[in-house]
């Protein structure tokens, strides 16, 4: 059998290049549906995809002419950054941001014909699947975690509340970083014990909220006080609190600063929320609910950070009926 050719990458030609500034702009459109972290992270990917489709004489996506884009060209893509050398998972994020700015293009009116938007955007994710990195956290940790917060209640009392408070709220909701720090205390419903998270995507959820979460949280408002603004704020060295907003790289600098005074094995803030999925899964809270309460759009994602022990593997399979029980002869030692 012939081999098969393998068909080229087919950028854009120079003269469908041409910058109109007069047309709208649909990364920016979709840029603006995203929240702060999500806007640089996919304003990267839709540079890096202008350059790609212009053969690197276009890096920057607001002047690129996306509606000229057709399946020709999409449909390639793929293996395009494969060669370049992305691994799959990036090429799916990648992906994601051409259908999304592709349909802003659509809705903008700049494509002319339905179908060639419909063929161009139709391009499939490649299948993949990884195990997640990072760990769980045992109980004992979480403990030690939230005691050395608590145990600096004496030289700084508020810096002490905001960090039990924020830990436990992390590990209890299983929040993100970015969503941590984008709450204000308008999302805290101080009857029903609940809180309003804002995820990705601009979707919102509610999640109720442990005896514990709500002791810690409380106590941090006491310093806190109840002026409308950001729920976690900035303490000063001198434990004066202010309503400027906590940023995620702030969240990462006092878990890791915790993490070191408690002597913990190093982890992450992501790992909070891995733990906190695990645990509802070997709580048997079914994968729906806990799909619900992470935010995730899949229960195939939830179950993908399903970090349960070998152990608990281990017992499974010695759970099963023995296919052997009462098999006349047995096996005998040193038979073939």
């Amino acid at each position: 059998m012939p081999n098969e050719r393998k068909q080229p990458f087919l950028p854009l030609q120079d003269e469908q290049l041409q910058f109109d500034p007069t047309l709208p702009s649909p990364a920016q459109a979709y840029l603006n549906t995203l929240s702060p972290s999500g806007r640089r992270t996919q304003a990267t990917a839709l540079n890096n995809l202008a350059y790609i489709f212009s053969d690197g004489k276009i890096n920057i996506a607001a002047k690129f002419p996306w509606h000229h884009l057709r399946y020709e060209h999409t449909s390639q893509l793929s293996s395009r950054m494969t060669e370049i050398g992305y691994a799959k998972a990036t090429v799916n994020k990648h992906l994601v941001a051409l259908r999304r700015v592709l349909e802003e293009a659509y809705r903008l009116g700049l494509y002319t014909e339905h179908n060639d938007y419909y063929r161009a955007a139709g391009v499939k994710s490649l299948r993949h699947e990884t195990i997640l990195r990072g760990r769980t956290l045992e109980n004992k940790e979480l403990r030690a975690l939230i005691q050395v917060c608590l145990g600096d209640d004496q030289r700084n009392p508020a810096l002490s509340a905001r960090d039990a408070a924020l830990f436990t709220l992390m590990y209890v909701t299983g929040i993100r970083r970015q969503e941590v720090v984008d709450l204000n205390l308008s999302d805290y419903f101080f009857k029903e014990n609940k809180l309003r998270i804002l995820g990705k995507g601009s979707k919102q959820r509610e999640v109720f909220l442990s005896a514990d979460a709500v002791t810690t949280l409380d106590d941090w408002l006491s310093h806190r006080g109840r002026r409308l603004g950001p729920l976690f704020t900035r303490i000063s060295k001198g434990g004066k609190v202010s309503l400027n907003r906590l940023s995620p790289q702030a969240v990462y600098y006092v878990l890791k600063t915790r993490q070191k005074q408690a002597g913990l094995e190093s982890f992450t803030p992501h790992d909070l929320r891995r733990t906190t999925i695990t645990d509802m899964l070997s709580a048997d809270v079914d994968v729906l609910t806990v799909s619900a309460i992470a935010g995730h759009n899949s229960s195939d994602t939830t179950r993908r950070y399903d970090r349960r022990s070998e152990e608990s593997k281990r017992q499974a399979a010695e759970r099963l009926p023995s296919p052997l029980e009462d098999v006349k002869g047995g096996f005998d030692e040193g038979s073939a």
